[in-house]
């Protein structure tokens, strides 16, 4: 065989394989082209659902939006630890129930023996009304201001997690952040917008607010109080207890500066006359 003959046999079979390659690529390119063309339809786009507020005709009632079923909460929204998400204790609920109906068993017994011994006291009844009108009102005043300082009885009396460093830190943070503008950084009451002109907080470090419990504090941030309004919105729960843990820091920190501090009459000068005697001076 010459090698013109050579050359012309490896010259086709090499044609025929470009030939066969070619015809799978347009094979393979007819086949994307399906797939495309077949695939980016206009209804995955225009998918079957309903906007906000839309009306449908599937229900009888004609709205799209429906209501929750009944027992069912949303994702997120479960609100087990009533300490945690209220500020208040399911103990002190059945403490405050039983003082109330051990003070109203009280108080029928006491309306009982007043109505049978009510013909032998004819003569005194009026000053007895009377004194009993004065020591009751001076009794519901002592139990408000004992409320007042005490806040409301279901305040939880402790955290529903351990307070730890980081717990205080991140309280300190929030506090210096959305609370330091009215109280002040230590929390007297002398914030900066304060000093311009707006209406002045009371201090932490008061009795009423030192005694009260510090599920008390929780609320009053949740719920708002006075000329305070509400940061529910603004602190999430785990920072509005992480800053209640750091407001009673600054107020064990301010009981401790004062304990510590020296007396008062260590640290008054001496009398004009003592000084002069001890320093030989004109009396």
């Amino acid at each position: 065989m010459s090698k013109s003959e050579r050359q012309l046999i490896v010259g086709s079979r090499q044609l025929a394989v470009g030939g066969e390659s070619r015809r799978v690529f347009y094979c393979l390119l007819l086949t994307a082209y399906c797939l495309l063309l077949f695939g980016c339809r206009q209804d995955m786009q225009d998918q079957p659902r309903y906007e906000a507020y839309e009306s449908s005709t599937f229900f009888k009632d004609g709205l799209s939006s429906r209501t929750p079923v009944e027992g069912t909460v949303p994702r997120g929204y479960l609100r087990a630890d009533k300490q945690l998400f209220t500020g208040q204790s399911n103990s002190a609920q059945t403490g405050a129930n039983n003082q109330m109906q051990g003070a109203a068993a009280i108080t029928t017994t006491t309306n009982a023996n007043a109505q049978g011994n009510g013909a032998n006291m004819q003569s005194t009844g009026a000053n007895a009304s009377n004194s009993g009108a004065a020591q009751s009102r001076q009794n519901t005043q002592a139990g408000a201001s004992a409320a007042a300082a005490a806040g409301d009885a279901n305040d939880a009396e402790d955290f529903p997690f351990p307070v730890t460093q980081e717990v205080l830190e991140r309280g300190k943070e929030r506090f210096q952040i959305f609370c330091s503008v009215c109280h002040g950084l230590t929390g007297e009451g002398d914030g900066m917008i304060v000093r311009r002109g707006f209406r002045k907080p009371p201090s932490y470090h008061e009795d009423r607010l030192r005694q009260a419990r510090v599920g008390y504090f929780f609320r009053v941030m949740t719920e708002g109080f006075g000329a305070m309004p509400s940061y529910r919105a603004q602190v999430p729960v785990q920072d509005r207890w992480a800053i209640a843990a750091y407001i009673r820091a600054l107020q064990l920190s301010f009981m401790n500066q004062t304990q510590s501090a020296p007396p008062a009459a260590a640290t008054e000068a001496p009398a004009h006359g003592a000084a002069n005697t001890e320093g030989g001076g004109h009396q």
